[in-house]
């Protein structure tokens, strides 16, 4: 998790994550916006495919699903993206 996230409490982060998740990365399935969520939180994917209830298979098939839909090649500009965009929704400033 990142330090600018430990300023607010889980249930508003997942609800911003799930927020951002929803409008700016529509296009992902909702499976897909789990995974990145997941991620999003510190997750590993042995935990989201656990938490999903499928395979680490699955889960790394999601994230190849999850690069191509978003033109991102890389977890961690995913994740450094949606906290970008969650704190830009609240007001905080992305520098």
């Amino acid at each position: 998790m990142s330090s600018a996230s430990a300023h607010y409490p889980d249930t508003v982060r997942d609800d911003l994550l799930r927020e951002v998740a929803r409008t700016t990365y529509r296009l992902l399935s909702p499976m897909e916006q789990s995974v990145l969520i997941a991620a999003a939180r510190g997750a590993e994917d042995k935990q989201i495919a656990a938490s999903l209830e499928c395979s680490i298979s699955t889960v790394r098939t999601l994230w190849q699903r999850i690069y191509h839909k978003t033109g991102l090649n890389s977890r961690r500009k995913l994740i450094a993206k949606i906290w970008s965009e969650a704190l830009r929704s609240v007001g905080g400033v992305v520098v």
